[in-house]
């Protein structure tokens, strides 16, 4: 148990007195994944009482476990090399910050532990059933994000990280929606599902039957994150069973659900509570509730539980946090900034462009004014284009299935494109350009004198996004993008990379743009053997290092057939945007079977190709080809 210390004020009714008591008949979800029965939303509901009366029986024991753990002096090193001294099992993180200075335990808000020798772990295997999480994550490096409240189990090096670090704002906002889920459950009653943090807050999901919120309850959310705030309830997290999560949980079936689904018989998983608000959640998380000192609700939407739409419908409530007021003041401030520079607003007091849910949704109609900025911008990269030696290539909007099977989009990728039969042979619009450009290649023999051979397109697209996540001009079903495959030998893949990514740079320089860049690698869904990845990735590594640009990886994030180096601008307000990406792709010329002519062999030995690599324009955070 970590996080126990201090006083923890909770305003349980009377049914809690009865320790270990079970529900009578616990809600339960059908084999349709929608809830059984009727359900009214109450406040206060009586499964809050068991909930509490079974994690104190749990936390009881974890903390003569916790005391029973052998006591020995360890040494933690912090990032300008100086060591302080500790005890396993007993010195915490926080502890640590507050002997350097009482201003720098206030400000930070997780901590870095990478153990430097063997250690008793405390919690393995645990796997998090908060959410669909990659819990493959850990694996990427031996440190991990820690409690500041969290015992440590060795001697490790420490870095205590701040709110303006990514990682810092992560956590702080995770914690926020903790709070958050504490005020929805208490004021409504309803059962709570998912609360994560996201790029610009945080958000929680309830199941509350047929009630809906809306901005008059705003308010009252609120009041009821203050009163949580000024109570100041620590964060402890409880490592448990899968059977004892399966009782704790009992009352709340959307819980039991995701226990059931992420916690296989055996393995352990970890809860933590803050107030009378209990959760499965992997953490890290605050020390305290108190450290949230400014908080907003932004907004409110419906979702589906587990994201479909044959589930039951949801209640989802968005808020943002900070450690000061004036920092939120700011964000506010940023917020109005932006609707006033809300490029669907501009587009049409200019215009430019407009859309129409009603006629065709996620397409954008130009209009004269906004046809001649955009023919400029393609004529452009088509000069671009031309001056780094790529031919401009047009292919057909409407493919055979059978295309789709054979570069593997059919087998990944089938539900985001457009289907429908026609003499009972199945076709797709045409969601990218890759495989078109593949039997371009294909369509005559091909000499090592061709390549690289360097081939763009700016063909029409179709991609069926969710209705839920199209947004103005930053994600579309139906548009185009100054897109290319560079087809090359293995030995040309460094020069060529390069020489792509400097053709982004030169661009976005061209207008002004700040943009980062990252790495991303082989995901869970992919194709091809590991050792394969692995030589792709060292190919763009080495490209990104020799670009002399700082980088970063995004583990896990690679498209299914090879990594990737995407590209985020930042808008004017700061906020980031996916755009451009360089992706490495093995798969699609043993896919296709694409060869050339080598000058030894001649027509009759032929050698596959290492390419294509792909330099893309535009794209969506989902991008696939």
């Amino acid at each position: 148990l970590a996080g126990a210390a201090g006083p923890r004020v909770v305003a349980l009714r009377a049914e809690a007195a009865a320790a270990g008591t079970a529900l009578a008949s616990p809600p339960q979800l059908g084999p349709d994944g929608r809830f059984v029965g009727d359900f009214v939303a109450k406040p206060e509901p009586a499964f809050l009482a068991q909930r509490a009366a079974t994690w104190d029986r749990l936390a009881t024991r974890a903390r003569a476990q916790l005391e029973g753990r052998p006591k020995e002096k360890i040494e933690i090193t912090l990032p300008d090399g100086s060591v302080k001294e500790g005890l396993s099992w007993s010195t915490t993180p926080l502890e640590i910050a507050e002997a350097i200075s009482k201003r720098l335990a206030e400000a930070c808000v997780v901590a870095l532990v990478e153990y430097t020798g063997p250690v008793q772990a405390g919690c393995t295997p645990c796997v998090a059933a908060d959410e669909d999480e990659d819990d493959d994550d850990a694996e990427a490096s031996n440190a991990q994000l820690w409690d500041l409240t969290r015992p440590f189990e060795g001697s490790c090096k420490l870095e205590l990280i701040k709110f303006d670090d990514p990682r810092g704002r992560d956590t702080f906002w995770h914690s926020s929606s903790h709070v958050l889920g504490a005020a929805l459950e208490s004021k409504f009653g309803g059962l709570l599902t998912i609360g994560p943090s996201v790029e610009s807050g945080f958000y929680y999901d309830m199941y509350l039957g047929e009630r809906r919120l809306s901005e008059a309850d705003f308010p009252a959310i609120e009041q009821g994150v203050k009163r949580l705030q000024k109570s100041d309830q620590p964060f402890e997290r409880l490592v448990i069973s899968r059977e004892e999560a399966l009782e704790l949980f009992e009352g709340n079936p959307f819980k039991v659900d995701l226990i059931r689904r992420k916690v296989v018989p055996g393995a352990l998983t970890t809860a933590y509570r803050c107030g009378e608000l209990i959760d499965l959640c992997r953490g890290p998380h605050l020390p305290s509730t108190g450290r949230v000192k400014a908080f907003a609700v932004m907004k409110n939407s419906s979702a589906y539980w587990l994201g479909s739409a044959d589930n039951d419908s949801l209640q989802r409530i968005y808020g943002v946090s900070f450690p000061s007021a004036k920092e939120l003041k700011a964000h506010q401030t940023m917020l109005e900034q932006a609707k006033e520079r809300d490029h669907r607003r501009i587009g049409k007091q200019q215009d430019l462009f407009f859309f129409n849910a009603m006629v065709s949704p996620g397409s954008c109609f130009w209009t004269s004014h906004g046809t001649k900025i955009y023919n400029r911008l393609q004529e452009l990269m088509r000069a671009e284009y031309r001056n780094r030696g790529f031919d401009e290539v047009i292919t057909p909007n409407i493919y055979s299935a059978n295309i789709f099977k054979r570069s593997g989009h059919y087998q990944n990728y089938k539900d985001d494109m457009y289907g429908f039969k026609v003499e009972g042979q199945e076709w797709f619009l045409k969601p990218m350009n890759c495989p078109g450009h593949c039997v371009v290649f294909d369509s005559k023999p091909r000499s090592y004198r061709e390549l690289p051979m360097r081939m763009a397109s700016f063909g029409v697209l179709h991609r069926n996004e969710l209705s839920g996540t199209l947004s103005g001009l930053t994600r579309v079903r139906r548009f185009q993008q100054d897109d290319a495959h560079i087809f090359c030998r293995e030995d040309q893949i460094r020069s060529e990379v390069s020489s792509a990514l400097q053709f982004v740079f030169d661009i976005y320089d061209l207008f002004g743009f700040e943009f980062s860049l990252s790495l991303s690698t082989r995901p869970k869904k992919a194709m091809g053997s590991e050792e394969l990845w692995q030589r792709a990735e060292a190919q763009l590594t080495e490209a990104l290092n020799a670009s002399g640009r700082k980088w970063a990886i995004n583990k896990g994030d690679g498209a299914f057939y090879g990594p990737k180096i995407d590209i985020q601008l930042q808008d004017a307000l700061g906020r980031k945007h996916q755009c451009g990406t360089v992706q490495l792709d093995f798969q699609l010329p043993l896919r296709f079977n694409l060869k050339y002519q080598t000058v030894r062999q001649g027509a009759e030995n032929m050698e596959d190709s290492a390419g294509p690599a792909d330099a893309e324009g535009e794209t969506s955070e989902a991008d696939p080809p």
